[in-house]
């Protein structure tokens, strides 16, 4: 039998841990592919025909389940190909999908030991009713099996120590696991549907991290949903990325904010290299009576109080995650959750939306919050009783300037001080977004020097008083983002830029003459003058006073 696991990732730099798994944990022979969503179905499946698998299994998720349906309903039409369906999409709503999609089988839950028995069981002509988690057809019947844990989880076989495609290693995200399972309970969350916290051996994940880094892998994420359930664990894990420390290389993890022990935060801001790590921290929201609504322990003070404490540190890099549309939290309230965790001026906030997850509780019970949500994939809420459509729109809004402006990291100290300066951040990004439909902006076509140019427009329209400040933080600001010399979109100020260029070169002869007319670009800066150097390799700001 010719077996195809193929996996449909979100982006290019993605790859597929779910399908290496499955492959690396059974002995039949069987053959990966991988595509993107912005491949063409028809592609896809052409390629997948030319093959002439016998079997061809598909990892589903939101992002690539609608794909994956057109797939399946053309490769029914044109072959006799068994279709396997596996992944979380399809692993909390089994009965709809078989009745809706020629599919064969599905294996819910974790699949390796599934997966390979269930070749087991094809090969042998057994019955499938020996397969932990599959779903599949007899005579007119949909059966489904009960999903069993895999409690021991260093019986799989690591998809990295016996990968046989390593090129993908340096140029995509390396996923990585230490655990399965999350020790939390939230209402929206997949994750609150497994039943415990499994950990694999802390030296079998050090070899594989070794062998991931030797094959140049250089960006990791690993996949736990709270990396910091074992700080003893956590702490092994960090020590020994310290102590194999590359220059490049990063590493990604979920961490539960308000059970980060302080002494783990300490001992990173000592000992660890600048962003080396960077932490992805959920805190969702900060009204008590919506978490609670949703089964969700935070301690809000503590979590504030350790988020200060890394980005005091300097050395861990923050991406903070909110969830706009959970039970209870009007606009209003809303507005006050932003607030705090903005002010709070971590690298990165990503404001979301609830999304309606196949499986969840609240999805299951959406009628008790008067949800209403798309019913597409990814399932995103529309209203409910706490929020209007209106207000959803508002906070999609402020998210759009956030993702601009704050996010993309060119004009942060200038967000801050201008965020510090009004009474709310939130009302502050949704009146600049105001502002930009005005004059017509699109937020998806754009020049950066025009971003700073409108910026600064709305900023001084808004605080007049503060124009020279701003328009000096504005053009450091842009400057010193670039690698190469940027558009001005300020006025030129200095009629005699040579003779500055000379006296810069007098307090500074270390840079030759030729270099600073070259590559040099001058402005007021304050009372003084800011000279940025775009050398070809470096860029280099100098202040110079007159």
């Amino acid at each position: 039998m010719k077996i195809i696991l193929c996996g449909i990732d979100s982006k290019y730099i993605h790859s597929n841990l779910a399908i290496r798994y499955l492959k690396a944990n059974t002995s039949y022979p069987t053959s990966l592919m991988e595509f993107t969503i912005k491949d063409s179905v028809f592609d896809i499946v052409q390629q997948i025909l030319n093959e002439s698998p016998d079997m061809v299994g598909f990892s589903t998720y939101i992002w690539n389940i609608q794909m994956i349906q057109e797939i399946t309903l053309l490769l029914k039409e044109k072959s006799e190909i068994i279709v396997l369906w596996g992944g979380p999409e399809c692993s909390f709503d089994e009965f709809y999908f078989m009745k809706e999609y020629p599919v064969d089988f599905i294996i819910r839950g974790e699949g390796e030991h599934s997966f390979h028995r269930l070749l087991e069981v094809m090969h042998t002509r057994s019955s499938y009713d020996s397969v932990p988690g599959l779903t599949y057809r007899e005579d007119d019947q949909i059966l489904s099996n009960p999903i069993q844990e895999i409690r021991n989880l260093n019986q799989l076989k690591s998809p990295y120590l016996e990968m046989e495609d390593p090129l993908f290693v340096s140029s995509k995200i390396n996923y990585v696991e230490t655990s399965r399972g999350c020790p939390f309970h939230c209402s929206y969350c997949l994750a609150s549907l497994e039943k415990s916290v499994r950990f694999f051996d802390l030296e079998r994940v050090k070899k594989e991290l070794l062998h991931l880094m030797s094959l140049g892998g250089k960006t990791f994420k690993f996949l736990d949903r709270t990396f910091n359930a074992s700080p003893k664990y956590a702490i092994g894990v960090f020590d020994f990325l310290i102590e194999h420390y590359k220059n490049g290389i990063s590493f990604q993890f979920e961490i539960t904010g308000d059970i980060l022990k302080r002494e783990i935060i300490d001992y990173l801001n000592k000992y660890a290299p600048p962003h080396l790590f960077r932490f992805e921290i959920g805190v969702q929201s900060t009204n008590s009576e919506t978490n609670l609504a949703v089964d969700r322990i935070q301690d809000n003070d503590i979590l504030f109080e350790n988020i200060i404490r890394i980005k005091n540190g300097g050395i861990v890099d923050m991406h903070l995650d909110l969830i706009a549309g959970l039970p209870l939290e009007d606009v209003t309230s809303f507005k006050k959750t932003f607030n705090e965790v903005f002010s709070l001026y971590a690298k990165e906030l990503q404001l979301g939306f609830l999304k309606m997850l196949r499986g969840t509780p609240i999805r299951l019970n959406s009628n008790k919050y008067g949800y209403v949500y798309d019913h597409n994939p990814p399932y995103e809420i529309r209203k409910n009783d706490s929020l209007s459509e209106k207000d959803i729109e508002i906070i999609h809004q402020v998210e759009e300037m956030v993702e601009i402006f704050w996010n993309k990291g060119f004009m942060n100290s200038v967000i801050e001080k201008m965020t510090k300066k009004s009474s709310s951040a939130f009302d502050f990004f949704q009146e600049l977004y105001e502002y930009l439909m005005s004059i017509n902006f699109n937020p998806h076509r754009y020049q950066l020097f025009e971003l700073f140019l409108h910026f600064h427009q709305f900023v001084t329209s808004k605080y007049p008083e503060d124009e020279v400040e701003i328009l000096s933080m504005l053009k450091k600001e842009y400057l010193s983002y670039h690698k190469i010399k940027p558009k001005i979109w300020w006025k030129s100020e200095f009629e005699n830029r040579n003779q500055i260029l000379r006296e810069v070169h007098e307090l500074h002869p270390e840079y030759r003459i030729d270099d600073l007319y070259k590559y040099g670009v001058i402005t007021q800066y304050f009372d003084k003058i800011l000279l940025v150097l775009y050398f070809p390799n470096n860029t280099i700001t100098i202040e110079y006073n007159k």
